[in-house]
Formats: structure tokens, sequence, C-alpha cells
């Protein structure tokens, strides 16, 4: 049987590499290269099941706020759609997201292309993978300090849009508390060579570190 695959990627020269590779390497007949989900369900819209393809391989990262993203990965996988990420994993929360999605194969873009067309194959005959260098990508923490409770909430907090002095009342401290919470976030991240200054490079970092969500 003749195995089809789709490639989303919004990158034109990374969309054309992982087609001709899945094509050459991979023995995948191509049927479809899109820049979103989006795209790819409309492509399939006009076509009949039969020349659906078997996997999707994508990047997705970052979601849309919006949430449609996920809400068409869902529906890709009720059709019976098989899905292998394949990306840069910038974001931890975004990772997270979309593997709570649903999705069946994590591969990370330092990855090499024989690690890809592996995971590839594996993910068409129905096994879960994760490369090791995706899997370190998402739980990377070498760049995340030791906060303590009160830091990372007061973080949270912060960067979903809290002033400073709703942020201490939500976590029953003076402002003045709070003010030095964040103070020691910043020193924290400086040390393992975080740029986290201004309230812009903190709502970055929480974002990146799962401590809160871009969507809020």
């Amino acid at each position: 049987m003749v195995r089809r695959a789709a490639v989303v990627e919004p990158h034109v020269l990374q969309r054309n590499g992982a087609v001709r590779l899945l094509r050459e390497r991979g023995g995948l007949q191509v049927v479809h290269g899109t820049d979103s989900l989006a795209g790819l369900l409309e492509w399939m819209r006009g076509r009949d099941e039969r020349h659906w393809p078997h996997l999707l391989v994508a990047e997705l990262l970052p979601i849309a706020p919006a949430g449609g993203d996920l809400r068409a990965l869902a529906a890709l996988r009720r059709a019976g759609m098989r899905v292998l990420l394949l990306s840069s994993l910038d974001s931890r929360h975004d990772v997270r997201a979309v593997r709570e999605a649903g999705v069946d194969g994590l591969v990370s873009k330092t990855d090499s292309e024989d690690v890809l067309i592996a995971s590839v194959m594996r993910v068409l005959d129905g096994e879960q993978v994760v490369t090791a260098a995706a899997e370190a990508a998402a739980r990377d923490d070498s760049r995340i300090p030791g906060l303590s409770p009160q830091e990372s909430r007061l973080l949270a907090l912060y960067a979903d849009g809290w002033s400073i002095s709703a942020a201490a009342e939500e976590l029953g401290v003076r402002p003045d508390t709070a003010r030095k919470y964040l103070s020691r976030i910043k020193q924290k991240y400086a040390a393992v060579g975080v740029e986290a200054r201004t309230k812009v490079d903190l709502i970055r970092t929480a974002w990146r570190d799962g401590l809160a969500d871009p969507e809020a």
C-alpha cells in the first residue's frame, strides 16, 4: 500500500526540504504541502477521503492564540490521521498544549534526517515516538532558575496581566513583598543567562517556561 503524507511548515525552504526527504528517503507519496493547518483542511475538503494523507508532518508552534490549530489537529486525528510534530520546540507551553491535544510523534529540528525518517516509519506503524533531542528540548531546565512556589505564581500572574498590587493580594502578601519576589525572579533568570529585565522579557520567559498561557 502506498502511504501518503502531508507537510505543514510555514517556511518554504524547510517545507520543500521535508517534502523531498519524505519522498526520496521515506518512499512516501507527499500529496500536499502548505504553510498552515487551515490550508491543509481546505485542500482536503475538495478531495475524496481515499486521497487524504495517512500522516501529517507539521510545525505547529507557536500555537495560534484563538486555539484554532488545536481544534483542527483534534479533527484530523478523529479522521484517523497520524501526526508527527517536527518543530524547533521553542515554547514548552505550546509543546505541552500540542501533546495534550494529541500527536503521535515529536521530533526536534535539530535531529538528523535519519532520525526523522525512522520516526516517520515508526509513527506510520502505530508507535508513539519522542526523540531524545525532542524530549530534552521539551523539558530543558538548564535555563529555568529555581523559583520558589510564590515566585512562580507571581510570575504567572504578572505574565497574565495582573498588576503587582492585584497579584500581591492574590498571593496574600504586601505589594512591597511582591516587588521583592519580582526582583529575585529577575536576578535568578539573569544568573542562568536569560534576559528578564523588562515586563515584556518576563512575559516571554513565562510563556516559554510553561508558567503562563499565551492565550490568557
